[in-house]
């Protein structure tokens, strides 16, 4: 059992590191404009164009936009949602919701309810937490809101960072109303696919090694009852 939480502490470590250089990839490259120029070199900081702009009352990169984040939202597929009092500890489909404490918050084996329409970030109406969903899942209970981008200069992996930057009051109420009205910038398109594709590396080993911590965590649920009673033995 000592092995087994050792190995998911080092994996949510890991993820921990890998989520942080994201995050330190769109800081440089979105917050402060220093992604690589035509020769490769930080943009901003080699006198790179900049223009000033009116809504943000700051300069933004020669030929960049900006929009409110509702603008660049797409529909999302219409599914039911999970109510909270029919999660299972196990089942065929996880369930992401606006919780902050676990990032999947339960299963359910409801093929009616899974959402196929990702990556997406996953925004809590009350909580204001963000999650990047990066594969099939069904969506929680009421506040769940899933924003899905139909602009390709905002790809989900941007558009996470973004909204997880979006200083919104604390305290319960209806916070994506706020959150859609915010604006945000957004670059050329093939800084935005450059952006992309190297993020999305990191992303897909978050996710498997969010898997191997499920595996993990049940393996431990199901072995603790059983040393404990002594069907099994060390």
């Amino acid at each position: 059992l000592r092995t087994i939480e050792n190995k998911i502490n080092l994996n949510r470590r890991i993820n921990q590191n890998l989520e942080a250089l994201a995050r330190q990839l769109y800081d440089y490259w979105f917050v402060q404009f220093d992604f690589p120029d035509a020769n490769g070199k930080p943009y901003k900081s080699n006198g790179g164009k900049m223009v000033w702009n009116e809504k943000l009352k700051r300069e933004i990169p020669e030929g960049w936009e900006v929009k409110c984040i509702g603008d660049i939202l797409g529909n999302v597929k219409n599914t039911p949602r999970v109510m909270t009092d029919s999660y299972h500890h196990i089942g065929l489909f996880p369930i992401i919701d606006q919780s902050r404490d676990n990032y999947i918050a339960g299963f359910t084996d409801k093929k009616e309810a899974l959402l196929n329409q990702y990556p997406v970030v996953v925004f809590g109406d009350h909580s204001c937490v963000a999650k990047y969903v990066n594969f099939a899942f069904c969506r929680g209970a009421d506040g769940t809101q899933i924003m899905f981008s139909k602009d390709e200069r905002l790809p989900a992996e941007y558009l996470y960072f973004a909204v997880k930057d979006v200083k919104i009051s604390e305290g319960y109420a209806r916070h994506y109303v706020f959150l859609k009205e915010s604006l945000i910038v957004l670059p050329k398109i093939d800084i935005a696919t450059t952006y992309k594709n190297q993020t999305n590396l990191l992303f897909e080993s978050i996710r498997e090694y969010g898997r191997q911590i499920m595996f993990l965590q049940r393996t431990r649920e199901e072995l603790l009852p059983l040393l404990m009673n002594g069907q099994v033995s060390l």
